[in-house]
């Protein structure tokens, strides 16, 4: 598409100059003209077609600045000191600078002009298409497409409006050669922003004006009817309505906290007022955050006051993975809205797209991202901790002592089922008592929805469907006498497998257990050995066990449907899907036994050296509280 765009550029160019190394003057001026051309016209048409003009020049200005910074040689998607400095001068705001480092960063980098067809439209020049040469054909592109977007942003402008033909009024206000980019308007405000009344205050605007009756009669709402609650009324009763569905498990805190993050960044605003360009507000303001904010710190702030504080860096960036879960949140509430409130006047499509938003291409892992999985000697080194082998009482469960003793809780038994069964963290600390069957001839714990990981009298646990699941129990965990820990839990009455877990309503679960014990855990094993460390920065953790045990079965031999089955995985294969059906021909027992034995010949034993203890439990208060593993080295005593 961006070589037929250039047959115009090439038909009036002098195409004889054979062995030209340079563009001249004339190439130059046809590459600017015509991205300037097309841009122009496809801008102005979507301004037509708005349903809300002024919102789409309010983004042209930020995409024109960023364009224009593109175009400069050397620069990259992150904004510097200088470029900060100039957008200020333009009349940009401190929060319209952010959203520019955003469109820089997705949309409008030199990357956005194809380096193959700019090859080949300087093979035809006669140029060769070095990369300076095809840098050199992108700059006048890239100055084409901001000068388009500075232009547009104007054509709202009285002097534009007001003349018999806009588009030549615009062509018209051109900037001279070595004039900066400017938003500065000879009508006294910013094109794309709320005029301002004598003595500062904001001209009302036709929304704040019209009586809610009235808007729906109007061209402002695109809506079937107008709503007029705000956003925030709504997320509630649509929470209610997803878990009542079953579209939404448990607490849904998570959705929760993205609905009222997006709320507070749009304004909250009545829903009759939302369009499209608040999924790119949403989107941008995501992207301008970083991975440790906290909505809960900062709800009551003004936005931009919170994005004059922050910076994010190549450290502390979200990753696109985590925008586009957020945003798959908000998808499924824009469709559900989509049915009612956000139902379009006319068609079938949605107004609102959170799915279109989403960033294109990103993988669910990534080799430089994902987090890296632990080795067998870790885990050797780990299970020889005191936790294991015997050390001090409440919160010295680290350090040795003179009289040593091994206690029986999550801390203990949590990291080994994790090892042994290659279940996630949430699976192992959710399970219940009753979850463990150990009156069979192949002992195995169920991976199910229940009421430990749900909340709300609802069950939850399954990811999907396939992590509902017999896991059989592998030898080790059962000569070191879990048998004897689920027998005593069961006698004191406790329903979770693990009641230390749950009694702090702050942290529970796997969180708890982190705070408690693994932190600990890991300083331990840090003092002795480096920890694995991908190329981005992040370190093996306790969910790295199990990224340690779906590789012990990348290995010639291994059925890819049992290791899909143990891991909870979704099988492939027609064969695998449709003809595996051992469950039903064989018989639980018989199965299970055979899942024992494949996981037992291919997960390598790291607690050999473990002897059996006495069971030894403290007072639930104290279970699990292992405390700092104190200065290095540390060995047992004798």
């Amino acid at each position: 598409m961006l070589a037929a765009q250039f047959e115009g550029v090439k038909r009036v160019v002098n195409m004889m100059a054979e062995g030209q190394r340079h563009l001249d003057e004339k190439m130059i001026k046809g590459l600017f003209e015509t991205a300037l051309h097309h841009t122009l016209n496809e801008l102005l048409t979507n301004i037509y077609g708005a349903t809300n003009p002024q919102s789409e020049v309010a983004v042209y200005k930020t995409y024109a600045s960023a364009f224009d910074i593109a175009q400069r040689p050397g620069s990259g998607v992150d904004l510097t000191s200088a470029d900060r400095a100039r957008l200020a001068a333009a009349g940009h705001s401190e929060a319209d600078i952010e959203w520019v480092a955003c469109d820089l960063n997705r949309h409008c980098n030199a990357q956005t002009v194809d380096g193959e067809n700019l090859a080949l439209i300087a093979e035809e020049w006669g140029l060769a298409p070095t990369d300076s040469v095809i840098a050199s054909m992108r700059a006048p592109i890239l100055r084409g497409r901001a000068e388009a977007y500075r232009l547009a942003a104007h054509f709202l402008d009285d002097d534009v409006q007001g003349s018999v033909d806009p588009v030549a009024t615009l062509n018209e206000r051109r900037r001279k050669p070595g004039e900066p980019l400017t938003f500065r308007s000879s009508a006294g405000h910013t094109p794309g922003t709320q005029p301002m009344q004598a003595g500062g205050a904001p001209v009302p605007s036709t929304a704040d004006t019209l009586p809610d009756s009235a808007l729906a009669a109007t061209n402002d709402c695109p809506f079937m009817k107008a709503d007029f609650r705000h956003f925030s009324e709504i997320i509630e009763p649509t929470i209610a309505k997803m878990k009542r569905d079953e579209r939404w498990k448990g607490d849904c805190s998570q959705q929760r906290r993205i609905m009222q993050m997006f709320a507070w960044i749009t304004g909250d605003k009545q829903l009759a007022h939302y369009d499209y360009n608040d999924v790119e507000k949403f989107v941008c303001t995501l992207e301008a955050l970083p991975k440790d904010f906290s909505y809960a710190r900062d709800k009551d702030r003004a936005l931009a006051d919170v994005l004059d504080e922050v910076k994010v860096t190549r450290a502390n960036r979200r990753s696109n993975k985590t925008v586009n879960r957020d945003l798959s949140f908000m998808s499924t509430v824009a469709g559900d809205l989509s049915k009612s409130a956000w139902r379009p006047k006319s068609g079938t499509g949605k107004i609102i797209d959170f799915a279109e938003a989403q960033i294109k291409g990103t993988k669910r892992t990534s080799n430089g991202n994902e987090r890296p999985p632990w080795t067998p000697k870790h885990m050797e080194t780990l299970f020889s901790a005191p936790v294991w082998r015997g050390g001090g009482t409440h919160l010295r469960r680290l350090k040795w002592a003179a009289e040593p003793a091994v206690y029986h809780d999550a801390a203990y038994w949590v990291p080994l089922l994790l090892y042994y069964t290659h279940a996630t963290l949430n699976e192992i600390c959710g399970l219940r008592s009753d979850e463990v069957d150990m009156a069979v001839s192949t002992p195995f714990i169920t991976i199910q929805d229940n009421d430990v990981r749900g909340s709300d009298e609802e069950l939850a646990g399954e990811k999907n469907y396939h992590r509902g699941r017999f896991i059989p129990l592998h030898d080790e965990i059962l000569r070191l006498g879990f048998g004897d820990y689920v027998k005593a839990i069961r006698e004191e009455g406790h329903r979770p497998l693990f009641p230390e877990l749950y009694d702090n309503d702050a942290k529970r679960g796997g969180s708890q257990l982190y705070n408690v014990a693994w932190r600990h855990m890991f300083a331990w094993l840090e003092q002795r050995m480096p920890i694995p460390t991908a190329p981005s920065g992040k370190r093996a953790d306790m969910h790295s066990i199990r990224a340690l045990g779906s590789s012990y079965y990348s290995q010639d031999g291994v059925l890819d449907h049992m290791r899909a089955d143990v891991m909870g995985h979704a099988r492939t294969g027609t064969n695998a899907l449709h003809y595996s059906k051992r469950w039903e021909t064989e018989g639980r027992d018989k199965v299970l036994r055979e899942y024992r034995e494949f996981i037992e010949k291919y997960t390598t034993v790291v607690t050999g050296h473990l002897q059996p203890a006495p069971l030894n439990m403290l007072h639930t208060n104290h279970r699990s509280r292992c405390g700092a593993p104190g200065k290095p080295p540390g060995n047992p005593p004798g």
